[in-house]
């Protein structure tokens, strides 16, 4: 059951940050919906099954965004690598290494899509830069609790039935 509802949320939260997102003007930064799901996904499932969610999840937002093919794939990776070296101490730490892997994640996340979006001669000005990825870490790590409430509840194993 959590496996549905995650691939919906992430579905939704894909078309709402390439199609909904873009056409507010008055900000250019928007919280990560999809890498913070990924990497609390690959620290509650393990890295194997956040590459699939990943890669999945890339290629869509690739679709939607019309970005290089593979190229939000490739960017979710360090999110997804993060979670699962972190997956033994996520749930044991309280919310510090959740945020602190968010901050992480955002950081490689960006510079990485950065880079592969600029790939055709753009340059990227390094203050921009760094003010970029400090306000979306802020906003991704308000998105940390409640996600990561829904996945502590759903790596808990279903109560047994007696019939």
């Amino acid at each position: 059951m959590s496996t549905v509802i995650v691939s919906l949320m992430l579905v939704v939260f894909a078309v709402v940050q390439a199609v909904v997102f873009p056409d507010f003007s008055f900000t250019t930064i928007f919280p990560d919906f999809t890498m913070v799901i990924v990497l609390i996904w690959s620290a509650v499932r393990g890295t194997q099954e956040g590459l699939i969610w990943a890669f999945g999840i890339g290629i869509l937002l690739d679709t939607l965004a019309l970005d290089p093919l593979g190229a939000n794939a490739l960017a979710l990776l360090p999110a997804v690598l993060l979670g699962g070296m972190t997956s033994q101490r996520f749930f044991n730490s309280g919310l510090i290494v959740p945020i602190l892997s968010a901050i992480v994640a955002t950081f490689f996340h960006t510079i990485l899509l950065l880079l592969i979006r600029s790939s055709g001669g753009a340059s990227l000005e390094l203050s921009a830069v760094g003010r970029l990825i400090f306000f979306q870490s802020m906003l991704n790590v308000i998105l940390v609790p409640p996600i990561y409430l829904f996945a502590s509840m759903a790596q808990k194993p279903p109560a047994m039935r007696h019939v």
